[in-house]
């Protein structure tokens, strides 16, 4: 509800206080409310008094008047003070939200393939226990399983490297003398 006009010699119709009046800003209504009998009635109903229209409350106005927002009625209303500008912030925030949850949610796929990979690094050498999840272990079977998977991925990673050295130094060596 927006502040049209004060006058001092109209009184409220709910206290007939005749301090800080306010006439309704609503097409063919002219209902007088004090600032207090106005804070009153939008913080039940959103509604004016008199007419028993809904009136369409600023976000400054409901700064002023110190009144908390309706969220049963919300999506009901139409935001005023809504520019473009707000929007796509709106819309950048949520995007930035949703890649950070989706970054999270991938890196922990790409961890837990880690770890299962490496579970089988360890089943292959017969490192630790023969059952995949390591059920074997009790009740820290899954603390075993994330250490026996690293594990497989340290061993895995050293492989990988000696092999990548010898395929280096076998095939692409520009001097094939037989000098080691």
């Amino acid at each position: 509800m927006e502040i049209v006009e004060t006058q001092q010699q109209i009184q409220c119709h709910c206290c007939t206080s005749e301090e800080d009046v306010h006439i309704c800003e609503l097409d063919n209504c002219d209902y007088p409310l004090c600032s207090t009998c106005k804070e009153k009635a939008l913080k039940l109903e959103h509604k004016c008094p008199g007419c028993r229209r809904e009136i369409v409350i600023d976000i400054k106005i409901m700064d002023e008047l110190h009144l908390e927002p309706d969220l049963e009625n919300l999506n009901n209303r139409k935001c005023i003070n809504c520019s473009q500008e707000i929007k796509d912030t709106v819309v950048w925030y949520l995007y930035t939200y949703i890649m950070a949850v989706v970054a999270i949610i991938g890196m922990s796929v790409i961890s837990l393939l880690m770890v299962m990979a490496g579970r089988l690094v360890t089943i292959i050498f017969t490192i630790g226990p023969r059952d995949f999840w390591c059920h074997s272990m009790g009740a820290d079977a899954f603390g075993w399983f994330i250490a026996y998977g690293l594990l497989g991925d340290v061993i895995g990673f050293f492989i990988l490297c000696c092999s990548a050295g010898l395929i280096n130094d076998c095939c692409f060596r520009e001097d094939n003398n037989g000098d080691w």
